[in-house]
């Protein structure tokens, strides 16, 4: 598997801005892509799907405690998303999907060294395949929960929690910067492209060299699964 991420454009458009006076659009371009590449040969045509038995896609959380817990960007620099997942998922042809409504969706959060005094309610569902006849196996999600965070202050950094605090389920405490206004001189410097992870013993590995080049914004154009 190649991987190229794109984290590291911003000397070439120090260069284009001194130039040219102005911040580079498409319109200008194209522009030839700044990468750090991965080409690492022992992973090439070795995407093997892992096992339901492996330790990094073993439940780590008791009951409704959340997991698989992410952020991503809202409409506006000053809003972001919370996502997380509680509850099993059922594969089978007995399967009884879970209630969205026996637990709730919180997010407490502050800024970064002050009381997380602040929360947000949003919403959650269920997501289901079940079919009316036999020989293909039923599924149904675990309850997949959602928040929107409003009014945040820019390029700062806030710290969160999720989960439903009524029955003593939520998580550890995570972190997030926000983005910058947007404008000519405010942008993410460092940005990571990446699609098609699925779940194989080369995901973690992916994402571990995205990581280590310490991206400001990671763009998922598809392919993550879920358990």
């Amino acid at each position: 598997m190649g991987v190229l991420a794109f984290p590291l454009f911003l000397p070439l458009l120090w260069r284009l801005i001194v130039v040219n006076a102005s911040f580079p659009t498409t319109l200008e371009g194209p522009f030839k892509p700044v990468t750090v590449p991965f080409d690492n040969q022992s992973y090439h045509g070795n995407a093997i799907d892992l096992p339901d038995t492996d330790p990094q896609i073993q439940r780590t959380v008791q009951g409704f405690e959340p997991e698989q817990v992410s952020v991503s960007l809202s409409s506006d620099y000053d809003s972001v998303w919370i996502s997380w997942i509680t509850g099993d998922s059922q594969i089978g042809d007995d399967i009884t999907p879970l209630d969205p409504e026996s637990v709730y969706s919180v997010v407490q959060y502050g800024i970064e060294g002050s009381q997380m005094s602040n929360e947000e309610v949003g919403y959650s569902l269920v997501y289901n395949q079940l079919y009316p006849f036999e020989g293909l196996q039923n599924y149904t999600s675990g309850i997949i929960h959602h928040v929107r965070l409003t009014g945040l202050e820019p390029s700062t950094l806030y710290q969160y929690q999720c989960g439903d605090p009524y029955i003593s389920a939520m998580s550890d405490v995570f972190y997030f910067r926000t983005m910058p206004p947007s404008s000519p001189t405010n942008y993410p410097h460092r940005v990571a492209v990446v699609g098609d992870l699925g779940l194989t013993y080369n995901t973690s590995t992916t994402f571990g060299h995205l990581l280590s080049n310490h991206p400001d914004l990671l763009v998922l154009v598809g392919g993550l699964c879920n358990l």
